[in-house]
């Protein structure tokens, strides 16, 4: 019976440990983005060095974190932090999740972007834009780390942001050709039609609950419910319009002609 008393608290104790520990996957790439600011352009080995380390250094933490979190039989980890806005009927704040979708996506994320990071070392030697596209390359990586553990709209949206901007930025690298530039001011267009569909899926979400609700709270299937028997079209409306804007952010048809 102590022993399990014992386990009992023990497990509390590793789920909040584990919650805190969300943050540092955003620090890692912001450390390397605000690192490799002040790298002057000509040292190429450094500013590509700093991109492989956070990456590996990126992927290593989080393959070790997940090994953790499944010896502790995978809880979803929910923690709040910063609050930007604060009133009687609403609160927007930095909210981080993790559960086995973040897992998959963590991996497969951190992984792509550390042999990216070893191919364009390779690749652009000596390309006059070196420094400009490892620059923009960390700060793509921080905004698919804060979209991908968003644990709300309001931080998806910030990640969201990010990687719209990099994506531009990153298809209009060679800004002295034609179609390079052509295509990133159209996709950057479509990307505001998919900013429109993400914030009107946050209005309308917070009709629908009251509250800015935590991606945690929508895995209580009674509060889900209850709250669609009630306003089944507010409902709707906010899953047809993150619908709409993730088809805009990959592309899909009809919002694929910059491809």
């Amino acid at each position: 019976m102590t022993q399990q008393r014992k386990t009992c608290l023990f497990i509390p104790l590793h789920n909040k440990l584990m919650s805190q520990f969300l943050q540092f996957f955003i620090w890692i790439p912001l450390i390397g983005f605000l690192i490799s600011i002040v790298v002057p352009r000509k040292k190429e080995t450094m500013l590509s060095g700093i991109a492989i380390f956070m990456s590996g250094f990126h992927l290593a933490g989080i393959l070790a974190f997940i090994l953790f979190w499944l010896i502790n039989n995978y809880p979803v980890l929910d923690i709040k932090h910063f609050v930007f806005f604060k009133a009687d009927n609403i609160e927007i704040f930095i909210d981080f999740y993790f559960d086995k979708v973040a897992a998959v996506f963590a991996v497969v994320g951190s992984f792509l972007i550390f042999i990216v990071a070893i191919f364009s070392r390779y690749y652009l030697h000596r390309d006059d834009g070196f420094k400009r596209f490892f620059n923009t390359f960390l700060l793509f990586f921080l905004g698919y780390n804060v979209f991908i553990f968003s644990g709300n709209y309001e931080t998806l949206f910030i990640g969201w942001e990010i990687i719209g901007i990099c994506s531009f930025l990153l298809i209009t690298f060679y800004r002295d050709r034609y179609l390079p530039v052509k295509n990133g001011l159209k996709v950057i267009s479509i990307y505001r039609l998919g900013d429109i569909f993400l914030i009107l899926a946050m209005w309308m979400s917070h009709h629908l609950w009251h509250e800015n609700i935590t991606f945690l709270k929508l895995n209580d299937l009674t509060l889900v419910t209850e709250h669609f028997q009630e306003h089944g079209g507010f409902g709707v409306f906010v899953c047809l319009m993150i619908l709409l804007a993730a088809t805009v952010k990959s592309a899909q048809l009809p919002f694929s002609s910059w491809l």
